[in-house]
């Protein structure tokens, strides 16, 4: 199927994605459940979030990771969002679907005939929630996989906030306004804070919160914004097939993207297309 507009639909995704035509999406995100054994809910929205056996669990994401791959184009990437509760069996799904070219020669060079097409382990670390631990530390991050399906992967250098102490050391301003110092008789112009690492300090959305859109396992704009500037380019078409209250849809709309987004559960599509405007 052709994509031509962005649409939300309720459908497991496996059989959504069977529809997608191959190589016909650039950027894929996936927040699926996270296999915690409990019920999730808020007033607007619950869902069951229980597979037994990691085995169970794997079973269920193998065939539509697979699938997930086929529809990426060359140059596109997938994010899988997990926890410590799959982080290590999900590690090792991956690295098998996201198999390298029969060379060996692509996005991990030949140590990635060992670990596929893996770009990052981005840990998310959020703070809020998780404040009783007696025998354990607290859990206070999330982690999220990069895998390319190429080695020609889209990539955007993103930039942190300068600090106070690069401000100081680029104290010079030029008539454009940039920012410079000067060393040796030789000028260095800023060019912005430090490239960004693997462990991202985002919020988790706080209860009070006006972002909160009533799902109970809302990610913040930050982060999904983020991933897109990251991994895609204006244009690009974008897909959620774990969509929850939709924020990835919104990322994308907001940045100028497509966007496809998928979730069994009816209630998360109605807040997702709520969120959207979209009736």
């Amino acid at each position: 199927m052709d994509v031509l507009t962005s649409y939300a639909i309720a459908a497991d995704c496996l059989a959504a994605l069977a529809n997608l035509a191959t190589r016909s999406v650039d950027l894929i995100y996936l927040d699926p459940p996270f296999n915690t054994n409990a019920r999730r809910a808020t007033r607007d929205a619950t869902y069951a979030d229980a597979f037994g056996s990691a085995a169970d669990y794997i079973a269920y994401m193998r065939p539509r990771v697979e699938q997930m791959r086929r529809v990426l184009t060359p140059d596109g990437s997938l994010f899988f969002h997990c926890d410590w509760r799959m982080s290590h069996h999900v590690r090792l799904m991956l690295d098998e679907i996201f198999l390298p070219s029969p060379s060996g020669r692509g996005v991990g060079g030949e140590g990635e005939k060992c670990t596929g097409r893996f770009v990052n382990e981005i840990i998310w670390h959020y703070g809020l929630g998780a404040s009783k631990a007696r025998r354990h530390l607290l859990t206070k991050h999330d982690v999220i996989f990069w895998y390319a399906n190429g080695p020609d992967y889209t990539f955007n250098l993103i930039r942190e906030e300068p600090t106070k102490a690069m401000l100081a050391k680029y104290r010079h301003t030029d008539a454009d306004g940039n920012r410079y110092m000067m060393s040796y008789g030789r000028r260095y112009t800023m060019k912005g804070g430090k490239p960004l690492d693997d462990v991202w300090d985002i919020p988790a959305i706080a209860p009070t919160s006006a972002e909160r859109a009533g799902y109970p396992t809302q990610k913040p704009l930050a982060l999904l914004r983020r991933i897109i500037q990251l991994a895609s380019n204006e244009g690009d078409l974008v897909l959620d097939p774990f969509c929850g209250s939709g924020t990835t849809l919104v990322a994308a709309q907001q940045l100028g993207r497509r966007w496809i987004g998928v979730d069994a559960n009816p209630q998360a599509v109605a807040i997702a297309t709520d969120r959207l405007g979209l009736h």
